[in-house]
């Protein structure tokens, strides 16, 4: 065999792990569901799974319905209506996500907090009444313009 061979080295095979990538922050698209082709951020993820779900997944914030385009000629209820933000948070498996090179700097403590008690209604409600408040600000700022337009495809 190979052994035999003086200044030779036998084969060892080297398992190489992947760098984690999908990491808080990480904006990704998902691919599947009621909210296909809709823009996200990864507020916590799950590599080795948890509970339940026994394969790699995440909790996701995004926007459902993103914003309208302003016009010169718009009053302030107009604005207001046209730069609304309706918001979604849900568990998705790794599978049905697509990540993207863009990163989000948002503030989603309420996510992380509550994410066990996502089931609930109330809790749910009030998570997304949060998210919604911290993309609205983000998007007042004028920052990540292309996290908040629709994904044309």
């Amino acid at each position: 065999g190979i052994e035999s061979y003086p200044g030779r080295v036998s084969r060892s095979y080297v398992t190489f792990s992947m760098g984690k990538f999908l990491k808080q922050g990480k904006v990704v698209v998902v691919l599947s569901g009621r909210h296909a082709g809709k823009k996200a951020v990864i507020c916590r993820s799950y590599d080795n799974g948890k509970g339940q779900r026994k394969y790699g997944h995440c909790v996701v914030a995004g926007i459902e319905s993103y914003p309208g385009q302003i016009k010169k000629g718009m009053n302030g209820k107009q604005l207001k209506r046209a730069s609304r933000i309706k918001p979604f948070v849900k568990t998705i498996n790794y599978n049905h996500i697509l990540p993207t090179r863009y990163s989000l700097d948002v503030n989603l403590n309420s996510v992380n907090k509550n994410i066990n008690d996502l089931d609930d209604p109330s809790v749910r409600s009030n998570v997304k009444k949060q998210v919604r408040a911290a993309f609205t600000q983000k998007h007042r700022q004028g920052r990540d313009p292309w996290f908040f337009t629709k994904l044309r495809f």
